[in-house]
Formats: C-alpha cells, structure tokens, sequence
C-alpha cells in the first residue's frame, strides 16, 4: 500500500523552496515520501532538492494525461523515461510536456539506468534543453495541438529542412495531435522540427477537440486496465496482438506426439521429437536474447518468425521413418526459433514500457499468451477434422502473420534505449552471459524462477496421477483446468491492478508461498471442494507473482544487455517446465502424496530466494533534510 507522503514542497521565495512537514519521515522501500506540485516550483529546483536528500528512488510525474520520470541513485540521476522514451530525450520531453506536472518520490530501487552524466554535465544539458522551450512552446504549446497546413501563398523564403522534419510535413493529416505524431519518432524531436515549419509559416495548430475533457489520472500504483493501454504506444498494443495470435496458431508442441504416432512412428520416436522440440526452445530462449542486444529486437522478431513457420510447415514433409533425423533437426530448430521470438518480444515491451506500468503490460503479456493457449486448441480441433497437415501450415501462417506485424508496426530503432547512455561500467553487447552470470542477485532470481516453474509444473503432471488414483469423479481434472484458466483470463489483469504497487519482494514472496500453501492441500485429506479451493489458492499465488516474476529481468537488466537478462529467465522456465514433470511423477511413485510437502518446502526456499533477490540494492534510509536546496 503507498502511505501517505509525510513531506510536501510548497514555493518558497525567488530562489528558495520551503518543506512542509506533515507527518514523521518513515522511509519504506516502495512507499511514496515526497509530493506536490512543479507549477510554481520549476523543474530544476525540484531536481536539485530531490539530488540533496541523497535517496535512491524513482520520481515520478504526471499531468493528468502524460506521465515521465527520473531515476535517482545516492541523489544522482541515473535513468529519465517519458512514455516509451529513455535518456536525453525521455529528459527533454519532460521539459517540454512536463513542466507543470504533478510529482511524487518513491524510495527503492530506480527502475531504469540510461543516463551516466556526473552533476555539472546533467545541469548543462538541462539548462540547454530549458532554453529551446521557450521558442518551441511559442510555436507548438503542447503535446495535444493538433498542427494543420496552412493553405494559400507562402512567403516564399527558402526552408532548408532535414529528411526527418520533412517526413514530419508529410505525415500531418490535421487530424493527429503532437503526441500522436511523435509515436517512434520522440516528443522532443517532433515538437522541435514542428516548431521550425510553424515559425516558416508552413503549419498552424488548433486545440484538439477532447482538450476540455481529458481524463483525470488513477493515483499512482492504481492505474487501470484500460487506461494503461490508452497510455501505451501503438507497437506495443500490435506487440501483444501478434503475441495472441501466434499463440493461437502455436500448435507444434501440443500435438506433434500424435500427429507423429498417426504418421506410424511409434510412442517412443515421437516422445523423443517432443523432447527436441523442448531442447531446441531452451536453447532459443538463450539464443534469442543475444540475438536481440546484438541484432535488436524487430530483427530477431521477424528473422525466427519466418525461420519458425518454413521449418513448421516442413514437419508435415518429415514425419517418415526414413526422415526421422532430418525431422529431430528440424523440430528442434522450430522449438528455438518460437521461444528466440518470445524473448525478443519480451525485451521489446521492457523497452517500450515505462517503468511504473510494466507489471501489468506483463500480466497483459501473460493473458495473450493464455488466451492463445486456451482457443488454440478449439481452433486446432476444427483444422483436424479437415486435416493433421493443416495444423502445421496453420501454425506457419500465424507465424508469418507475427512477422508482418513486426515489419509494419514495430520500432526499427535497435533499443529504446541508447547503449551510448547506458550506465558506466555496465556490460556491453560484447559482454554475452557472462555479465548475467556475474550478477549473484539475478542468478538468485534465476533459482526461485526454475523452483516455482518447476512445483507449479505438478498440477499438469502429478495431480492428474493424484486424481485417477483417488476417490474424484472422472471429470475432476477438466474441472480444474477449466477453473485455472477461467480464473487467470477473468482475474489476473484485475488482481495485477492492486498488486502493481506493491514492492517486488511482497509480490513474489506472497504469490510463491500461496502456490505451495495450495499444492501442499492437495496432500491433505478431502473430497472435491478441498482440490479446488486448492486450485484457486495456487492459481491466485501465480497471478500474484507471475507478471513481477516475468517483467523483473527487464527492471534490473543494464540496457545493453536486457535482451540477454530476460533471455535467462525464460530459459529457467522453460527448464523448470521440461524437467517438472519427470522429477515429479518420478517421486510420486517413490513418497505419494508425500510429493505435496516436498513441493511446499521447495516453495518456502523459492519464496526466501525471491524476497532476497527482488529487494531493492542498498537503498539509501535516510531522513529527509529540512534545508533549502541551493538555487
């Protein structure tokens, strides 16, 4: 729960800011301890006060509608964010959007590390940048104006204009607004060069017509669903539609044993092909995030989706005994090009999402794939009934469907963020795993991922054994499966809402420890109701945890190597997921139901792996100064 802020800034004089006290200054890592107002107050003195408390922390603006912020370590700014901008220019759109902005100081650890300026270089380009306002806001007033072309005879002064400013005339419709012009190509960029053919008489700009009734903003930590896609840049909305529609089309590892044992290949070479296929995407999701720091995301989104749906439809010309190796080959080179995507997609929305809203664009990111995943197989149904071919000549076409997805929408940038910017002493593209092997923490992280993934795998493996064995009606199993999934479509995005403003720790400790609390009562004697509210207790832990678990490699990754941070955890699940279910019928032969404890002691270890992990990095736990910053 955010308390209440106990420190509130009011203007001062000319050159001074006076702190009101309003409560006793408890700092709590996630917990709000500074908030007002800029207008009145000015940017740069606010920035100057936050940097002599020496907090680490994220400070967070809105206006209503726009949202940005600056990341602050030990008082010095290490990362700036505006919409789906990082660095200098997520800074300077501030500048321009921002300046009358409301504010708020949440102490922990600062969800982006972009900017690696000492002081005296911070202000220097702060103070540049707030000497460009003036003449661009004369000319474009805000991000919401909508600019038009001016019809009729011009002055006929010759304009030298870049490419970039030109295709910034090309593309205004007086339809668009600033902002919406400005998706892909920065706020700062587009003003400015808008500024420059308004003041050569080219456009003009009008008020949009919604300006009177804009949205009141949620407070901060409570942002809902809707408005958080409003919020979202377009690439990010296709994002997560091609990630719905590949899933629906995902077919290969669902069905591939039976297709293989119709095609007369016997139980024991198609289980093998399905552990190929398992190989290939561990390997994918390692290969897929080195591809996208090296290569950038677009690239490696739409290199495996076209490699991924020409080896898929080929499985359909394989599946012979006399093709058998050529058929392992290419399962498995499937395998890794479907998960090389999803780890390119995942670094990609990192990128594209500010730091405040990541946790629940990753729970929306779990509710596509879910989604796909629960209709996929109704979809695959009717395909069957037609042909066993058309499911894998299916599954290409959604794959090149993604792909063109990723050619139209997607940013061609390498990263939202510059490496140029990147913190000092950060790993570079050349640093490969290495850097993410060096990082203890993480490599903590990493355990707590492989043992949750690897207990909750028990409810497809061991509880199915567990209810054929026992006194449950023959359908007990569908019930419980149609429940899990009912309950993450209808509830996660509406549980995310309240828990995204929890700390990171709470998250994941809370969500682990509930899912072995629900797997150690399918232990404990009962009948039917027992086996669902155990259900029900372990699928709300997942969704506790699940998108904090899932957007935290973005958080703490360095920029330059996201792609392989988020590359890591994807391959411990998709590991904890391939040896989840030998090792749990394996023990359910040997101990029973003593398979339920066991999964409960791995969760207690898992849930203090991750509270130790995902705790925020030597905060500073300081009370705040009464001084006057220095003007």
């Amino acid at each position: 729960m955010i308390h209440a802020a106990p420190v509130r800034l009011v203007p001062g004089g000319a050159d001074s800011v006076s702190v009101l006290v309003v409560a006793p200054p408890v700092i709590a890592d996630g917990h709000v301890v500074l908030s007002g107002t800029i207008k009145n107050l000015g940017l740069e003195r606010l920035i100057r006060f936050v940097g002599s408390l020496q907090h680490t922390g994220e400070l967070a603006l809105t206006d209503g509608q726009r949202s940005g912020g600056l990341g602050f370590e030990a008082g010095r700014v290490v990362g700036t964010w505006y919409g789906t901008e990082r660095g200098l220019p997520a800074l300077e759109a501030i500048v321009l959007a921002l300046a009358d902005a409301d504010f708020s100081l949440t102490v922990g650890l600062p969800g982006e590390r972009n900017v690696d300026l000492d002081e005296d270089q911070f202000v220097d380009h702060f103070q540049q940048m707030t000497a460009r306002r003036e003449n661009v806001l004369a000319a474009i007033p805000s991000p919401a104006v909508v600019p038009r072309i001016v019809d009729g005879p011009h002055s006929g002064q010759r304009l030298v204009v870049d490419v970039s400013t030109l295709r910034m005339l090309v593309a205004v419709d007086g339809h668009r607004c600033v902002e919406e012009l400005a998706d892909g190509r920065g706020l700062a960029r587009t003003m400015h060069g808008l500024a420059v053919l308004a003041e050569a008489g080219l456009l003009t700009v009008s008020s949009p017509p919604s300006a009177t009734s804009a949205p009141v903003a949620e407070p901060k930590g409570q942002v809902g669903i809707l408005t958080t896609l409003r919020e979202t840049s377009a690439a990010t909305r296709f994002l997560l539609f091609g990630v719905f529609v590949n899933q629906l089309g995902a077919f290969m590892q669902a069905f591939l044993v039976l297709y293989l044992v119709r095609a007369g290949l016997g139980d024991g070479p198609a289980g093998l092909a399905l552990g190929a296929y398992g190989l290939g995407a561990v390997l994918g999701t390692l290969f897929g995030g080195e591809f996208a720091d090296r290569l950038g995301r677009r690239p490696t989104i739409i290199g495996s989706m076209a490699c991924a749906a020409v080896l898929t439809v080929a499985v359909s010309f394989l599946a012979t005994p006399h093709t058998y190796v050529a058929l392992l080959v290419v399962v498995a080179g499937a395998g890794a090009m479907a998960q090389s995507c999803r780890t390119a997609a995942a670094a990609l929305l990192s990128d594209l999402t500010p730091p405040g809203r990541r946790v629940m664009l990753f729970s929306m990111y779990r509710i596509a794939l879910n989604s796909g995943g629960v209709l996929g197989p109704l979809f695959a149904a009717w395909l069957i009934s037609t042909s066993w071919n058309l499911l894998f000549w299916t599954d290409g076409v959604t794959s090149l469907a993604y792909a063109l997805v990723a050619v139209l929408w997607f940013p061609r940038e390498r990263s939202v963020v510059d490496p140029a910017q990147a913190v000092a002493g950060g790993p570079t593209q050349s640093a490969g795993y290495t850097a993410v092997l060096r990082d203890g923490r993480f490599l903590l992280y990493l355990l707590a991922m492989l043992a949750n993934v690897v207990i909750y795998t028990q409810y497809f493996a061991v509880l199915p054994l567990k209810i054929d064995a026992g006194a449950y009606p023959a359908m007990a199993y569908n019930w419980v499966l149609a429940l899990s999934a009912g309950l993450v479509i209808t509830c996660e995005l509406l549980i995310t809402r309240k828990v995204q403003s929890w700390p990171a720790t709470r998250a994941a400790s809370v969500g682990i420890a509930l899912l072995g609390i629900g797997l150690a009562l399918f232990g404990a004697p009962g009948g039917l109701l027992l086996l669902l509210s155990a259900t029900v207790i372990g699928v709300i832990g997942q969704m506790i945890s699940g998108p904090t678990m899932l957007a935290h490699p973005g958080k703490v990754a360095p920029p330059a190597a996201r792609g392989r941070y988020i590359g890591a955890g994807n391959a411990m699940f998709g590991l904890g997921g391939a040896l989840g279910a030998p090792i749990g019928v394996l023990m359910w032969t040997h101990v029973g139901d003593g398979i339920w404890t066991i999964c409960f002691i791995v969760a207690a270890l898992a849930t203090a792996a991750a509270a130790i992990a995902l705790r925020p990095a030597n905060p500073k736990k300081r009370t705040h100064s009464t001084q006057e910053p220095q003007a």
